[in-house]
């Protein structure tokens, strides 16, 4: 797995933080996932240089195919979740990292749901929301009601029941 240029914790998390939970995204969802999309592009890009010449549709299908797998793989790998006894962090990225934070005395509610595939591989999704609701990404339905969107999704890990637990516990502290 590459993390490019910065792997260091210490750029994003204070040092007064203690690390309760350190993970990633669940190997074998970024592999169907990086195999399935680059799949797809692969055959875009080779159906594309077809009236060219077989021969060369081949080797661009198979060059792009290696090529979408490595980079999908590893921008899904490189999400990585870190709870403290502060808050969530999020970070993202291979090389420009972007950082989401959320303290636990803003979590208002926490939920978790788990796809087909994620329950084949043993993993689950844990979603918080805020006080603030995401207005920008709300959804109304045909009563008028409005749901808002998680603020931070928790996608895909192995622990995500720990995840949970963890986050219930800091939240009744604060």
């Amino acid at each position: 797995m590459t993390d490019w240029l910065n792997t260091n914790l210490s750029d994003w998390i204070d040092k007064t933080e203690k690390i309760l939970i350190d993970t990633r995204k669940n190997n074998k969802i970024c592999e169907i996932t990086a195999f399935g999309v680059s799949l797809l592009l692969s055959v875009i890009c080779g159906f594309f240089c077809a009236f060219v010449g077989i021969g060369f549709a081949i080797f661009v299908f198979v060059c792009s195919l290696i090529l979408f797998l490595w980079l999908i793989y590893n921008s899904q790998r490189s999400t990585r979740y870190v709870l403290t006894n502060c808050g969530i962090y999020k970070i993202t990225g291979l090389v420009f990292k972007k950082v989401k934070f959320i303290a636990y005395n803003q979590i208002t509610d926490i939920s978790m749901y788990r796809g087909p595939v994620q329950r084949i591989v043993g993993a689950g999704s844990v979603g918080v929301g805020t006080a603030s609701g995401n207005v920008t990404g709300s959804v109304v339905d045909g009563n008028g009601t409005v749901y808002s969107i998680n603020e931070l999704d928790i996608e895909s890990v192995d622990d995500y029941k720990k995840i949970r637990e963890v986050i219930i516990k800091n939240t009744k502290k604060k």
